[in-house]
C-alpha cells in the first residue's frame, strides 16, 4: 500500500537553464566546465565545476541510468549533465528565489513523471531492491572482494538489477558517492 510522504508544485522550481543564464550574466568571467566521470553499462555519472575566475567555487554530481524513464531511453547522457550543473550552481547557491527548492525544475519533473499519480505526490511503495536482491548483491560483491555499495538499501529493483547484471558480467560497477545533498 502506498502512504503519501509529500507533494509539491513544479512551478516552485527553477530550470538550470535560468541558473545558468543568472550565473552569467553575475560572472562573465565563470565557467562551467563538465565531465563524463563514469560511464558503464548504461549508467552515466557527470561531475560539473563551477568556476569563477581561476577560483573554483563550487561541484555538482549526476547519476542517470538509460532506460530508467521514458525521457532516458535516450536522453540519459544530457539529463545527467543538466542535473550536474544544475546541483553546481544550487550549491554556489543560485537555486531560484527560494533557497529550500535546491533541486531544479528538471530533478522535480523527473520526480513527478516518476510518482504514480504523475501529479508530484511523492509515495514510498514496494519499488526498492528486494531483500534477496540486496543479499546477492551483497554475496557477489563479498566473493569478489568488493565492498557493497554503501546506499544499497535505498536502491530501486531496476537500480539492484542492473547492478547485479554488472556484477555477473565480470565488469565493475559504477561508484556510488555519499552526497550531503537532499534527494529529489
Amino acid at each position: 500500500m502506498s502512504t503519501p510522504v509529500a507533494s509539491f508544485n513544479l512551478d516552485d522550481y527553477e530550470p538550470v537553464a535560468s541558473r545558468i543564464g543568472k550565473f552569467y550574466a553575475a560572472h562573465p568571467d565563470g565557467r562551467i566546465i563538465t565531465d563524463l566521470v563514469h560511464y558503464l553499462s548504461d549508467i552515466a555519472v557527470f561531475k560539473a565545476e563551477i568556476w569563477i575566475g581561476d577560483v573554483l567555487v563550487s561541484t555538482g554530481w549526476e547519476e542517470e541510468v538509460r532506460n530508467s524513464s521514458h525521457i532516458n531511453k535516450s536522453s540519459h547522457l544530457a539529463n545527467a549533465e543538466t542535473g550536474a550543473v544544475g546541483r553546481g550552481l544550487a550549491n554556489y547557491n543560485l537555486a531560484g528565489t527560494d533557497p529550500s527548492k535546491r533541486p531544479s525544475r528538471e530533478e522535480m519533473g523527473k520526480v513527478q513523471r516518476m510518482s504514480p499519480s504523475g501529479d508530484g505526490t511523492i509515495t514510498e511503495n514496494s519499488n526498492l531492491a528486494t531483500e534477496k536482491q540486496q543479499n546477492m548483491i551483497r554475496a557477489v560483491c563479498k566473493s569478489r572482494g568488493l565492498v557493497p555499495p554503501h546506499n544499497l538499501q535505498s536502491f530501486s529493483r531496476r537500480e539492484a538489477s542492473a547492478y547485479i547484471d554488472t556484477l555477473k558480467n565480470g565488469e565493475q560497477p559504477a561508484p556510488t558517492y555519499d552526497s550531503p545533498e537532499e534527494p529529489f
